[in-house]
């Protein structure tokens, strides 16, 4: 077989397994806050965006959402992590085979993963912890 035939055939493979690699867009769920608005809400929404695609490889985010006021729980995060303010989100996503590289079940739906967040007063989001419990 010829060389350049070799390279066509490696380029044909390649752009075929691209076609699934294709990024869709995160599905991102908001809901009324008394407590911040949408704006700030969408501030940590995309501190998750940015730390999924740098720190979670293996996983594909499929959607992120405020899951609602809980001025008590806020109040306890802020204060354990020594801010003004707290405010947690979720994600569901999925986790491919390399995924236990990061501390996660491979190949596995997660579903209402909590992201934690503290900031002092107008500041901006921290991520401070996250998971389960």
């Amino acid at each position: 077989m010829g060389t350049k035939k070799l390279y066509k055939i490696i380029l044909c493979l390649l752009l075929i397994m691209c076609v699934g690699c294709q990024r869709k867009e995160v599905k991102v769920r908001m809901i009324y806050s008394d407590i911040y608005t949408e704006d700030e809400i969408q501030e940590a929404v995309d501190v998750i965006k940015k730390e999924f695609s740098k720190d979670w490889k293996g996983c594909t985010l499929k959607e992120i959402y405020y899951d609602g006021d809980d001025k008590a729980l806020f109040t306890s995060y802020a204060k354990q992590y020594q801010g003004a303010e707290a405010i947690v989100l979720k994600t569901n996503f999925h986790t491919n085979y390399f995924a236990w590289k990061i501390g996660l079940n491979s190949n596995c739906d997660y579903e209402d993963y909590q992201w934690i967040f503290v900031r002092n007063k107008n500041g901006k989001w921290k991520h401070v912890d996250g998971g389960y419990g």
